[in-house]
């Protein structure tokens, strides 16, 4: 009876422990489940043409803040239109413009490699962009302005592109936007409140200087489907252009 009796216990003691086991094991596996889950949620997701970096050194001049930044190990330059930028702090930008052996003067400096990119932010937003230069279709912010003399349209040019290639244009507009020093050359943008095709902003590059603002009337090559590499590419671009 005895024996008997003792049996019975070990056999409980024995469920009971089983049961312990299966509670322990289940409740790891819940654990381990939600450990993934959120990784999942916190993992922070790019989009492909979006970089994220790491500052390292800063250097302003003429413009333009050069910084040496950090990306999954390796570092590199970047030059970005003036604005705060800390180091030690994270920044995010969509793709660039690669130069080799880029000479800054202003920093009587030369960069194995320089990334020239439209600009930095500190939050992963707005990843979504396209790796060419058109203007999405909105409106422009500029008042109409009168074509110059023998001039055209910036919408002329937008709406027929491949009848002004390796031709001359003159064009007058306002000036939104201007890089200098890029390439040897200044990067300038021009509005004058037309649209064609849903484009109405046109970039040139040139040798003059411009400021923002000023209305100007240019003379210049037009270009079609420059790529300067790194995924820039215009699909149309007045080179070579003059203040007349």
């Amino acid at each position: 009876m005895k024996i008997y009796i003792a049996f019975i216990v070990a056999s409980l003691s024995f469920l009971a422990s089983c049961n312990t086991s299966e509670q322990t094991n289940s409740n790891e596996g819940k654990s381990s489940s939600a450990e993934v889950i959120n990784s999942t949620i916190t993992e922070e997701v790019l989009d492909e043409n979006t970089h994220k970096v790491v500052v390292k050194e800063k250097i302003a001049s003429g413009g333009y803040i050069y910084i040496k930044v950090s990306e999954k190990g390796n570092e590199y330059w970047m030059a970005v239109p003036g604005r705060q930028i800390e180091i030690g702090a994270t920044y995010y930008y969509d793709g660039g413009m690669e130069m080799r052996n880029f000479e800054s003067k202003t920093l009587n400096r030369t960069f194995e490699s320089v990334i020239f990119s439209e600009g930095i932010r500190d939050t992963n937003k707005g990843v979504a962009k396209t790796n060419t230069h058109s203007n999405p279709e909105e409106k422009t912010s500029v008042d109409h302005i009168e074509k110059a003399p023998n001039g055209i349209s910036v919408a002329e040019l937008f709406e027929n592109p491949k009848s002004y290639l390796n031709k001359q244009v003159i064009i007058k507009g306002k000036v939104v936007k201007v890089n200098n020093g890029v390439m040897k050359v200044n990067f300038v943008h021009l509005q004058d409140g037309s649209i064609g095709n849903g484009k109405y902003d046109i970039t040139i590059t040139t040798n003059d200087t411009f400021k923002v603002g000023e209305v100007v009337t240019i003379k210049g090559t037009v270009t079609l489907d420059k790529d300067f590499g790194s995924g820039y590419v215009y699909d149309v671009l007045v080179e070579k252009a003059v203040i007349i």
